[in-house]
């Protein structure tokens, strides 16, 4: 328990100094901005420095899986400083940063053997586990693409950092099944350190994630389920990309939106994310001035925290069982384009504003 007070002091006395002494605010104009007060935006900073105080505290009572958690923050280290750089210039590209994540996963393989070694896919996993070169690359891809995932998600008020806090107390949840202590200590700690920004994130916002959080609470996400695959052979590869699969999702499905309906490079930042989708026709136009623009914000957060349990529920319970977690990301991946155009058309179910009545 005591190291879980550690993650969450240190995280939540963090984004109280930043807020009251230093941090880099965030810019309030742009396509996917949707505040119009002065944020600090390095709220990864205290995500990391929280890490290492545990990793600290882990070394100093003798723990046997701290050098392994530091080998977590080194390979960490390049994702999030990728996105720092970002946070605090804004000149750093989406590509430097997924490459930067890329390096990250790539050390990860070589420093903490978390490289693929199955995927539960007929004809990929013989390569995987036969040809060393192949697996790092594709876990090196495979995490890149979970780190940038929860950028894409990260927006609203207690957004990405809820999502993560579900995610990680997922992967305790499984790992105290497993007997894997360094596991769920690692997800406790992160899911701890989360709780402390989300506490400044939710509900007024004074600190976001910034590009140093999301990434690397995408990177540690994607990691963890890595570790969990590779360590347990009893554990689906598929359970780690269900637990994911809302930001996987939402990232592919916007790759394809943009690609084949709108024409435009992926690469390009625009409104029409499934959770932009969510504050503008369902949010703002139910409560129009009723509440103040930073309510409105917060309230677009539960109903992705609600897309978010859709894939947990099945991954958790189905955690061993590959077609069972095949078949639930298939439905949910139906449920999600089905609800998406429903939005985008003006026809969005009753039943989404049912909860927003009760602030009229």
């Amino acid at each position: 328990m005591i190291f879980l007070l550690i993650a969450f002091g240190v995280s939540f006395l963090l984004c109280w100094w930043m807020v009251r002494y230093w941090g880099v605010k965030d810019v309030t104009e742009g396509v996917q901005k949707f505040h119009s007060w002065d944020a600090v935006r390095t709220g990864g900073v205290a995500l990391y420095g929280s890490m290492l105080a545990v990793g600290g505290a882990f070394w100093w009572v003798g723990k046997d899986f701290w050098g392994e958690f530091f080998k977590v923050l080194v390979v960490s280290l390049p994702v999030f400083l990728g996105g720092l750089a970002e946070d605090i210039t804004k000149r750093v590209s989406p590509r430097v940063r997924l490459s930067l994540a890329f390096l990250s996963g790539f050390m990860g393989g070589l420093l903490l053997d978390a490289h693929l070694l199955r995927v539960d896919v007929p004809f990929v996993d013989p390569l995987l586990a036969k040809v060393t070169v192949f697996s790092l690359l594709f876990t090196s891809f495979a995490l890149a693409g979970s780190s940038n995932a929860f950028n894409i998600i990260d927006g609203f008020n207690g957004l990405a950092g809820g999502v993560g806090i579900i995610v990680f107390l997922a992967y305790a949840y499984v790992s105290f099944l497993l007997n894997d202590w360094f596991l769920l200590y690692l997800s406790l700690a992160f899911a701890s350190a989360l709780l402390g920004f989300f506490l400044w994130n939710f509900p007024m916002g004074f600190v976001f994630l910034g590009d140093s959080g999301a990434y690397l609470s995408g990177f540690l996400a994607g990691l963890v389920g890595v570790l969990m695959v590779n360590r347990h052979s009893e554990v689906s590869a598929w359970f780690p990309l269900t637990l994911l699969f809302y930001p996987i999702w939402e990232t592919l499905f916007s790759i394809l939106r943009k690609k084949f309906l709108r024409g435009t490079s992926p690469f390009e930042p625009d409104p029409l994310h499934f959770h932009m989708m969510i504050h503008r026709r369902i949010v703002k136009m139910f409560l129009g001035e009723v509440v103040s623009e930073r309510l409105k914000n917060s309230l677009t957060s539960p109903y992705l925290w609600f897309m978010q349990i859709l894939c947990t529920v099945p991954a958790v319970l189905f955690w061993k069982s590959t077609p069972l977690l095949v078949l639930s990301c298939v439905l949910y991946a139906t449920f999600y384009v089905w609800l998406y155009f429903r939005i985008v058309s003006f026809k969005t179910p009753s039943l989404l504003k049912g909860f927003l009545k009760l602030l009229k």
